[in-house]
């Protein structure tokens, strides 16, 4: 049986009950029960019944090494090379690394290896890993990338790369290293490359003389220099990590001690500020629970850390994911990939999606050496105080690094259709089914049939929790990339920010919405997240995210439908409850000026005359001077003009004292003018523009 979407298996089931007219029967069935292990035990033993259970196990192989692929791959790669398309060969080149075999680890016939490669081809499987890697050295070598040159070098070397080639990989790592300024390193490579010359096919005695003197003159020339100017290459900026503003959060281990975690019965849980909090100040900086890499970035990120690279390391077993370093690729096996790792390729064909992938990515960590039952256990036993300290640590502490948080986060059963639930059942069903026929993740000495399958009922039941709360919590893994450059004469860069990933996050799930936020989160060194302030929030105050559906974007009516169909809230926020309008209405002229002791509006418009003079609050009586306001006000909005042409070239620039000088304007704007105003929106996307620049940020 064909492996077919986990959304079609749905739709078939649903039909099969239609046609034995049973969908009023299971609806009801379903509805009684009240815990997620027995939803999914229902919608298993559905499956089964009507043959809806599909074994995996010949789709593997599409996740298997592959020495025709690789070699297939490798061979466009060197058609790209030869055209000079860099950025294609690499690409290639990097795929057919990740679909060679490791040497000493196929299991193929010569018979099958002949029909895989053909009859000239069976010298070079042994050497297959070796020669991508040294193709891919090559590319780096032209785009002037010694550093990861010298890596693929060091990977060709080590997985038999043909003796009858190694003085080009010893003259490369030479060149490599002089540009680097190590010239004793780069002598003593290029002597090697003389000392395997000999060893060369396919060269005449000729050519071979004429290499031997050019690499002997080479030699002497740098015997003979100084150290140069060392090449500086920018693949990939790795910018630090910011820290957070203030003192530590001794109860949020992960946030600053500028806010605090409340709990009110109509909203329940939320961060609020402890102190009047300013723009640009760091709030929290996240490591999460888990994060997954989306299935489109495999070939361009690491699969362990989210971080883009362009000198990847194959997985030891599947053709599926890379890494950006041994460690990684050590971490990720022992982490999840030897779970997931035979799962992946029928994962995708079931398309569970995003959260199906980051809820399973939970479940292997949680079961990883753990009795399931008795964590289970201590998790709901720990979280019967109050409803505010559910997910708290023993000592009291709410840490990003912990299950119980990520387990008592929102699911919102109740609010759920049947339908709803029984569809996430069924997700659910497929995917322990893949664990359960495709892996070792359940252990084969259970003392009895009965036990064994509790203990996989109460996986299943994890993942249909994490199936309803990963949708209301998880948030987006980001990047910002340059997609292209302008076409005017200025060659001006378009920034996008685009999804690579989605992870769990303890803390920044108890961000509430509003249409309107107050803050903004930027992935930095892959899935960490760094919350920053982006407006005023007063002592007091909530902290609010935005869940997609921003004021200036979208129209009341269409945020509040997809946050009430996503997320079961109807939003109440300031922009809702004024129906602030869409960007291009925001008003630019003519602004509401404010009283700065009451923030109650002033008597007082562009046009009229008594701009020139001082304005009494009719509120409060305090006096403002109004030519001295209104010159500070233009003064600094020229100003900002002037920076903000800055960040739109994307030219380099200092962006944390960018983004310092917008946030003065900001500051300036929030005191005296009322919201909302156009001016005020651009400036916090030129803050947000100038943070971004410093986090996940990758130039194409």
């Amino acid at each position: 049986m064909e492996t077919v979407a986990v959304d079609e298996t749905f739709e078939h089931l649903c039909n099969c009950l239609r046609v034995k007219r049973r969908v009023e029967s299971v609806s009801e069935l379903f509805a009684k029960q009240t815990n997620d292990s027995d939803r999914v035990e229902i919608a298993m033993q559905l499956l089964k019944e009507h043959n809806l259970i599909v074994t995996h196990k010949r789709f593997v192989r599409e996740s298997d090494k592959s020495f025709k692929r690789s070699l297939n791959l490798r061979n466009s790669g060197n058609k790209s090379f030869q055209m000079k398309d860099d950025r294609a060969a690499l690409m290639l080149y990097t795929q057919s690394i990740a679909t060679a075999p490791f040497p000493g680890t196929w299991n193929i016939s010569n018979q099958e290896l002949q029909t895989q490669l053909g009859e000239n081809e069976n010298d070079c499987t042994e050497n297959a890993l070796a020669l991508a890697f040294a193709n891919r050295s090559a590319v780096f070598f032209s785009m002037g990338n010694h550093e990861a040159c010298l890596n693929d070098i060091r990977h060709a070397m080590k997985y038999n790369y043909p003796q009858k080639l190694l003085y080009k990989l010893f003259e490369r790592q030479g060149k490599c290293f002089q540009a680097l300024g190590r010239i004793e390193s780069a002598v003593e490579s290029l002597y090697d490359a003389q000392k395997w010359l000999p060893s060369a096919s396919g060269l005449t005695e000729e050519k071979k003389q004429a290499i031997g003197v050019e690499l002997r003159t080479l030699v002497q020339h740098l015997a003979n220099s100084k150290p140069t100017e060392v090449s500086c290459y920018s693949q990939i900026r790795q910018p630090p990590l910011p820290t957070c503003s203030y003192n530590k959060n001794h109860e949020i281990l992960c946030a600053s001690d500028c806010v605090e975690l409340k709990f009110m019965p109509d909203m329940g849980r939320y961060i609020a500020a402890t102190r009047d909090i300013q723009p640009g100040d760091i709030l929290a900086v996240e490591k999460p629970f888990a994060s997954v890499l989306l299935p489109d970035f495999y070939g361009t990120h690491c699969y362990n850390c989210l971080q883009h690279s362009r000198s990847l390391l194959p997985c030891y077993h599947c053709s599926t994911v890379m890494y950006c370093s041994e460690e990684c690729r050590t971490s990720s096996w022992i982490n999840n990939h030897y779970i997931d790792c035979p799962l992946l390729g029928v994962l995708q064909k079931l398309e569970i999606g995003k959260m199906g992938f980051l809820a399973l990515r939970i479940i292997i960590k949680v079961c990883k050496g753990q009795n399931l039952a008795s964590l289970l256990k201590s998790v709901e036993d720990e979280s019967r105080g109050s409803e505010r300290n559910k997910g708290f640590n023993n000592n009291g502490t709410y840490s990003s690094s912990n299950y119980r948080p990520i387990y008592w986060l929102v699911e919102n059963t109740e609010k759920r259709s049947v339908g709803d639930l029984f569809r996430r059942a069924v997700m659910a069903a497929c995917i322990l089914n893949c664990l359960e026929t495709m892996t070792d993740f359940f252990p084969i000495d259970a003392t009895s049939s009965s036990e064994s399958s509790h203990q996989k009922l109460l996986v299943g039941g994890l993942l249909l929790r994490h199936l309803q709360n990963l949708p209301c919590n998880a948030h987006e893994v980001s990047e910002l990339v340059r997609i292209e450059a302008g076409n005017d004469k200025e060659g001006v860069p378009i920034w996008k920010s685009i999804e690579i990933g989605a992870a769990a996050y303890a803390m920044l799930s108890l961000l509430n919405h509003s249409c309107d936020p107050n803050v903004v989160r930027h992935s930095y060194q892959g899935d960490t997240a760094v919350l920053r302030a982006i407006s005023l929030v007063a002592k007091g105050e909530q902290v609010l995210d935005n869940y997609g559906y921003h004021y200036a974007l979208h129209d009341r009516a269409e945020r509040r439908s997809h946050l009430e169909m996503q997320y079961y809230f109807t939003c109440r926020c300031t922009a809702c409850t004024e129906d602030w309008p869409e960007y291009s209405l925001l008003p630019d002229t003519n602004p509401t000026y404010l009283c700065t002791r009451c923030r109650h509006n002033l008597p007082v418009q562009v046009n009229d005359p008594r701009r020139s003079k001082v304005i009494t609050c009719t509120y409060c009586s305090e006096p403002h001077n109004m030519p001295d306001i209104i010159n500070k006000i233009e003064k600094s909005s020229e100003e900002f003009s002037q920076n903000l042409k800055l960040v739109m070239s994307g030219k380099g620039c200092c962006w944390e004292e960018l983004a310092q000088k917008f946030i003065c304007h900001l500051q300036l704007l929030e005191k005296f003018i009322q919201r909302p105003w156009k001016e005020y929106n651009n400036c916090q996307e030129a803050i947000k523009q100038c943070f971004a620049m410093t986090s996940n940020c990758y130039r194409y």
